[in-house]
């Protein structure tokens, strides 16, 4: 089933919560609704004048295609909610809320995770505050959803949760760092041959508090891979570890995510390497249209905002995205830190400020082709390593003087712009490109309007043309596939 399909059944099931079945309609086709309220003192029967009052009630009921189970608002249960059965394509089993007031809380209460899914089909989990505070960390989240049989499971809609202080591992070495890897917030895995997960939309959650990090979202395996994954419109804040990762997906799309604090909270990171988005073992990944920033705490050796880590294969694209004071800096090439999957990485139309930094292990296969882009950095100096086989051009960089970029055998440097920083080759404008108002930028990819270029920027239609563009530029403006673009992010006539 379609995401926009996913979509328009989730309002569906949600409007159906607490509605009668008025004359003529079939109760089976809206599928039987279980009520769960624990602050009644007395277990009832599910129904909503006589609700559950506990979640080993809610537990012991098998749910079928197009019910719901639906906690009451403004009311806390505590211990680890395993709901079984599952739904269909057509007919999703929703997770959610009834009635007004502040949302529901699910509190699991120290236990491995707060609410739980494993080998099923089909569900909508939504409008629900999760927590899993605990006196000492473990590996612990607040949603788990795992497919461990074999087999390929389908169909998971999870969004407008908020979810705070869940106690997972922080610290990713030693004996500990399969516990950090399967904690976090949302966490979903897939272990065993061939099992999957797929058309999974995680979209519109709030995070923050969670040690081992944030939004974890692993689909398959290196062999197989699931498919289907959106993850959209997230806040994540002041997570223990990594803002957002999704693994062994075939053609993942990570947008509009707003990650900052990564690294802090109430359970900070502690050990180890972290990043603020990346990716894994994908094949043709794209990140766009994300704000990374505010990243204070520096990790053995990464803290970047964006990763295209190893094993990815195809393209691992980054584009239209904005980073801002990340100690460890804009972008991480790690193809050489684990399997190699030799992908073409695309880094283009994106906006950096002040994070002066990329990375790259050399070890790997990748090649980066990186156009477009500013990179403005004054408050201390680049520190660049690329990829061995690297092209390039038409960005800007915004620098010191005492900052050097690298120019060696493979690393090609064309039609940039250089202020401050001095040019690594022949190549290149040195000067002012004019930009409205450098250094402004705010806490969102809407807030980086001072990256325009003025009417008198030399850098204004005369960079190099570049097959299969991207069509737009960060502002949504056209980029012609046929004259020379502006050099950097923006694409629009100089103001």
């Amino acid at each position: 089933m379609s995401i926009r399909a996913s979509r328009v059944l989730f309002a569906v099931s949600v409007a159906l919560v607490g509605t009668a079945v008025m004359p003529g309609q079939s109760a089976l086709a809206a599928g039987s609704t279980t009520y769960v309220d624990c602050s009644r003192s007395t277990a009832g029967t599910g129904t909503e004048a006589s609700p559950f009052n506990s979640i080993a009630q809610a537990n012991g009921r098998t749910y079928a295609a197009g019910d719901t189970l639906a906690f009451a608002s403004g009311t806390t249960c505590k211990g680890a909610l395993a709901p079984k059965g599952s739904g269909t394509g057509s007919r999703p089993i929703t997770l959610t809320r009834y009635g007004a007031g502040e949302l529901p809380v699910l509190n699991g209460d120290g236990a491995a995770d707060a609410v739980s899914l494993t080998d099923q089909d089909h569900w909508t989990i939504s409008d629900l505050r999760i927590t899993n505070p605990a006196g000492s960390l473990a590996r612990r989240t607040g949603l788990r959803i795992s497919a461990t049989d074999g087999r390929a499971h389908t169909g998971f809609d999870l969004g407008n949760l908020v979810i705070d202080r869940v106690a997972g591992q922080t610290n990713k070495t030693g004996s500990v760092t399969e516990d950090y890897v399967q904690s976090g917030s949302i966490v979903t895995g897939a272990t065993g041959t061939n099992s999957t997960l797929n058309d999974v939309h995680v979209h519109h959650n709030t995070v923050s508090n969670t040690g081992g990090g944030g939004l974890k979202i692993r689909t398959g395996s290196m062999a197989t891979k699931g498919s289907g994954v959106l993850v959209e419109y997230n806040t994540v804040k002041d997570v223990g570890g990594d803002g957002v990762i999704v693994s062994y997906a075939d053609s993942p799309m990570i947008q509009y995510n707003d990650a900052s604090g990564i690294g802090n909270g109430v359970y900070p990171f502690s050990g180890g390497n972290f990043a603020g988005i990346w990716v894994l073992g994908d094949h043709n990944p794209t990140i766009q249209k994300n704000a990374v920033y505010d990243t204070t705490k520096m990790s053995a050796a990464d803290s970047q905002a964006f990763d295209c880590d190893w094993g990815n294969t195809g393209y691992c694209t980054i584009q239209y995205n904005y980073s801002r004071d990340n100690i460890g800096g804009f972008f991480l090439d790690c193809d050489g830190c684990g399997t190699i999957g030799g992908a073409k990485q695309v880094i283009r139309y994106n906006i950096s400020e002040n994070d002066c930094r990329m990375s790259s292990n050399s070890a790997g296969r990748s090649a980066l082709h990186m156009y477009n882009n500013v990179l403005y950095c004054t408050d201390k100096k680049f520190d660049v390593t690329l990829p061995g086989t690297s092209v390039v051009e038409n960005n800007i960089f915004v620098g010191t003087s005492d900052s050097r970029l690298p120019a060696k055998s493979g690393i090609q440097w064309y039609w940039n712009v250089f202020q401050g920083v001095p040019r690594p080759t022949s190549n290149g404008i040195v000067g002012d490109p004019q930009f409205v108002a450098p250094g402004t930028g705010g806490s969102s990819i809407h807030e980086a309007d001072g990256y325009r270029l003025r009417s008198s920027s030399p850098a204004l239609g005369n960079g190099a043309v570049i097959t299969d563009n991207g069509g737009r530029d960060y502002w949504g403006n056209a980029v012609a596939s046929t004259t020379k673009p502006n050099r950097g992010a923006y694409q629009g006539p100089g103001l």
